[in-house]
């Protein structure tokens, strides 16, 4: 398929390394835009999907803290102290959203990255550790 070059103008093949009239690189550029296509695609599928065991802290609402001379332990602020999280679905796969931010990752507002959105893979994720989730805390501090 023939496509313009970003650069020149010129009517290349999509196939083509690189623009023969002007050098620039047609095949990363043409990876590139299949990339943000798939990723608009991507966000506009996103749905909550329930709750899922918090990655951060494993379900436990708090986590290790390793120091020198010991471990000490800091309760979990991604999932609130609960052990759980949201669990978000979009047709790249599964996402585990600390509850304050999932709302704007729905909206396409954050993408993943970072501690409060995990990507959990294509599968669905198992059962939860515990049958019931802690109690939420939130810390003005945190």
């Amino acid at each position: 398929m023939l496509v313009t070059c970003p650069d020149c103008e010129r009517q290349v093949s999509d196939r083509a390394p690189a623009c023969p009239g002007c050098g620039f690189p047609i095949a990363e550029h043409m990876r590139a835009a299949a990339l943000a296509n798939e990723r608009t695609a991507d966000r506009g599928s996103r749905t909550h999907a329930g709750t899922v065991d918090c990655v951060r802290c494993e379900a436990r609402g708090f986590y290790t803290v390793k120091i020198e001379g010991g471990d000490e332990y800091s309760w979990c602020r991604v999932c609130e102290h609960t052990g759980r999280v949201e669990l978000c679905r979009s047709d790249r796969g599964w996402f585990a959203v600390a509850r304050r931010v999932v709302d704007a990752f729905v909206a396409c507002e954050m993408d993943d990255g970072g501690e409060e959105i995990a990507f959990l893979g294509a599968a669905a994720p198992p059962s939860h550790r515990y049958p019931t989730a802690g109690l939420r805390v939130v810390q003005d501090d945190e």
